[in-house]
């Protein structure tokens, strides 16, 4: 299965830029995001922990453009080959 990322950022243990290729023939965004963590020379939490939700005050995450408040089954919306995952850090305020 091969999935596309797009971020603001260098998304750390993405080593082939924006594809992700992975042998899994069937994948859940949440499991897609622990995937990534786990490539991660250091861990990126991108679900907050204890909970079942992505922490909307670091990270806005999107499939094909569909913000992650839109998806009906949430972080158990399984991927499908030529997917597309958008993952934005929120900056932080301040000065």
């Amino acid at each position: 299965m091969k999935i596309y990322v797009k971020s603001n950022f260098v998304v750390p243990g993405l080593d082939n830029g924006e594809l992700v290729d992975l042998d899994q023939s069937r994948l859940t965004i949440r499991e897609f995001l622990e995937e990534l963590s786990e490539r991660s020379p250091t861990r990126v939490e991108y679900i907050r922990s204890g909970t079942q939700t992505i922490n909307p005050d670091e990270w806005e995450i999107k499939i094909n453009d569909i913000p992650y408040q839109q998806w009906e089954a949430g972080l158990e919306t399984p991927l499908r080959d030529g997917d597309t995952v958008t993952i934005i850090i929120i900056p932080l305020g301040g000065g």
